[in-house]
């Protein structure tokens, strides 16, 4: 949350005439218990320096009411929502989210269900001169030992805030706020110990695997951390030991279950605030709720294990074991999934952020227009050469080489399409296209930026070239390999990437190093949607519904997870030069490739690969069911070139139904007349 500064809330005309910049009152009449209006009380002469920097006044978001002028709260998201169209292409674009303004990391990544997973919510709130009356009471709540003294010494110093979102079932909610404790409860879960943590965290998994998928945004983690709070301070800490892990989560769970029956969570801090208050109002919904907390808690030992890595052998072992402790470890020695886990140690987690890190740094790219970039782009080729030779092994001298190993690629791509599509030249056209930096120096230079997607780039080239042959021996040289990648991408779940002598990937969750110890990386594949002419027929479809997005097109780029990618490119040469057998066999590669990503971004565009790939084998059925998989998958407001490919199915099928049905009349007429 990031606090706008030269805004206070006062809860008192009295606190509120001393202060100085944009002052509100906290108005609660008509507001259910945690929400409020901000009336205003004065401006100041001068607007604050965020909202100039965002080209907004505050004078835009106030609204007349009978009993006075109120700041709105839907107004005020507005401003960060829009903040991209207001200032152009440096700045991402969001959409609503509760009081959030939601982006990606950049705006390239996606809006797919799960994850947050690229996601960023951007909360804007305002800073209360002191806490709000209703919550007073916690300075003078009785408890045992949690929160420690100290820690309720740091809260009490703390401020608590607003944040734009009102309630939801009030006919004033687009003026409401919410009353925010963000900073103390962030306080309270630093001072968790590991059982509370663990606790926690499972709770959350627990609830994400056997409730979310039937009845989702009724139950949340902000219901379980509350739940984990009132435990800790009514209990005391005597319970929260490593050995008590399962009994704590059952305790919990059995609160969770009362607060439902009886309808009522009390907000932690402002115990008014009844958190439950409209939720799991549908009976079924509440019937189901309730059935699986309590089955949870019939079986925990099976259900935190079933959680854990999706290892169902675990739980089946333990029940096995009729919950043994003694026979399920003699018994776990014989799991060979357990030999196929590696820790996720400090060192791999730092790995994957910093391969991660690169990747947001290559995305950003495509936050500009061609028009933008290519300008940049002409004056930095001379000294594009200098960076990528640097020899810096520290992290971030990896981090900038990678990056401008990216920028490099770019550049290929953006001079080959110069080269192929002259029409519309701009004014940095012709010095690229003549630059001495050749294309394949470009693309040389953007291989470095990974084990898989650099080499696949210059693939896709000979794809548009004809050099069929030429791109099957790029990328077999890439999956033949006796190697294990980091995989911080975004198509996949999957964390690891194992390459075979025998050319057939395998996809892992843990991040896992190769027998050097060492732990290169693979991004995905990615495209600009004015890439049509660097890459085969069925991406060039992706590019050019992309282009059909005037709004989002240069805040958006096509990802390939690099398997599908490479086994796909297989399928296109080999389909190219007619060797069916290999065709076939990289298809099967593909369908399992496909089938085995983990959710992940764009996932719907790998399945227009694979139902192109089916289309062109002459299997109609398979191409069908992978058009409409990738229709159901995808989230309906964005161009999907599915409907494409439907559309030409169609028309094949039609074609050969007609040349079919006239072949039959010619033989009928030859029969009649005895030829």
């Amino acid at each position: 949350m990031s606090v706008i500064p030269g805004i206070t809330v006062c809860i008192s005309n009295e606190k509120a005439k001393p202060l100085g910049g944009h002052v509100f009152e906290l108005n609660a009449i008509g507001s259910q218990p945690g929400y409020c209006r901000l009336q205003l009380h004065h401006l100041a002469d001068e607007e604050c320096l965020y909202f100039k920097a965002c080209q907004s006044s505050i004078k835009d978001l106030i609204e007349e009411q009978n009993d006075g002028n109120f700041l709105s709260s839907d107004k005020f998201v507005n401003v960060f929502v829009n903040l991209g169209k207001r200032l152009g292409f440096c700045v991402p674009s969001h959409v609503r989210h509760g009081p959030c303004a939601m982006s990606e990391v950049n705006c390239t990544l996606k809006r797919y269900k799960g994850w947050g997973k690229g996601e960023k919510d951007w909360a804007h709130g305002l800073v209360c001169e002191e806490w709000p009356i209703g919550a007073n009471e916690w300075f003078k709540r009785k408890r045992h030992d949690w929160p420690t003294a100290e820690i309720q010494e740091i809260i009490k110093k703390q401020s608590c805030h607003v944040v734009p979102v009102g309630d939801r079932i009030s006919l004033l909610h687009s003026l409401q706020w919410r009353i925010s404790f963000l900073l103390q409860e962030r306080e309270l879960v630093w001072s968790f110990n590991d059982t509370q943590l663990q606790c926690y965290l499972l709770m959350k998994k627990l609830m994400k695997k056997y409730i979310e998928p039937a009845v989702s945004d009724e139950l949340s983690s902000y219901h379980l951390k509350t739940i984990v709070f009132w435990q800790s301070e009514e209990g005391g800490m005597a319970i929260w030991k490593s050995e008590n892990l399962l009994q704590c989560i059952s305790d919990c769970f059995q609160r969770v279950l009362d607060c439902i029956e009886n309808e009522a969570l009390e907000h932690y801090f402002h115990r008014q605030r009844n958190l439950l208050a409209n939720k799991l109002k549908e009976g079924n919904d509440r019937k189901f709720v309730l059935r699986k907390i309590k089955k949870i808690m019939d079986n925990v030992q099976t259900c935190v294990l079933e959680c854990l890595h999706e290892m169902e052998d675990l739980a089946a072992m333990l029940t096995k074991s009729r919950t043994s402790e003694t026979n399920f470890l003699q018994q776990c020695q014989n799991l060979p999934a357990l030999n196929e886990l590696y820790s996720a140690t400090e060192e791999a987690h730092n790995t994957i952020n910093m391969h991660r890190f690169v990747f947001d740094i290559c995305l950003s790219s495509f936050k500009y227009d061609e028009k933008e970039i290519a300008g940049t782009i002409a004056t930095d080729l001379e000294t594009l050469d200098e960076k990528i030779k640097l020899k810096d092994t520290s992290v971030m001298g990896m981090l900038y080489v990678a990056a401008w190993s990216f920028y490099s690629m770019r550049v290929g791509m953006i001079k080959y399409r110069y080269m192929k599509a002259p029409t519309n030249p701009d004014i940095n056209q012709e010095y690229i296209v003549n630059h001495p930096v050749t294309i394949d120096v470009a693309f040389k230079r953007g291989m470095l930026i990974d084990q898989m997607s650099g080499k696949l780039y210059l693939a896709s080239i000979n794809i548009t070239e004809g050099n069929f042959a030429t791109s099957n021996q790029i990328v077999l040289s890439v999956l033949k390999t006796d190697n294990i990648l980091v995989y911080p991408g975004l198509c996949s779940l999957h964390r690891h990437i194992q390459l075979t002598l025998q050319g057939i990937p395998k996809q892992g969750p843990n991040i896992r190093k190769n027998k050097e110890g060492k732990m290169p990386h693979a991004f995905d594949v990615v495209f600009s949607p004015n890439d049509i002419y660097c890459v085969p027929i069925p991406v060039g479809y992706e590019c050019s519904v992309t282009q059909l997005n005037l709004e989002e097109k240069y805040y958006d780029s096509i990802l390939f997870h690099p398997c599908v990618y490479a086994q796909f490119l297989l399928c296109f040469g080999y389909h190219k030069i007619g060797n069916q057998e290999e065709f076939q066999n990289f298809l099967e590669q593909l369908q399992s490739t496909v089938e085995d990503i983990v959710n992940g971004y764009q996932r719907y565009r790998a399945y227009n690969l694979l139902g192109y790939c089916y289309y062109v084998s002459g299997n109609y059925q398979h191409a069908f069911s992978c058009f409409r998989e990738s229709i159901t998958i995808a989230n309906s407001k964005m161009q999907n070139a599915a409907i494409y490919h439907l559309c030409i199915l169609l028309m094949r099928i039609l074609t050969e139904m007609k040349e079919l049905s006239l072949n039959k009349a010619v033989v009928k007429f030859s029969h009649n007349v005895g030829i």
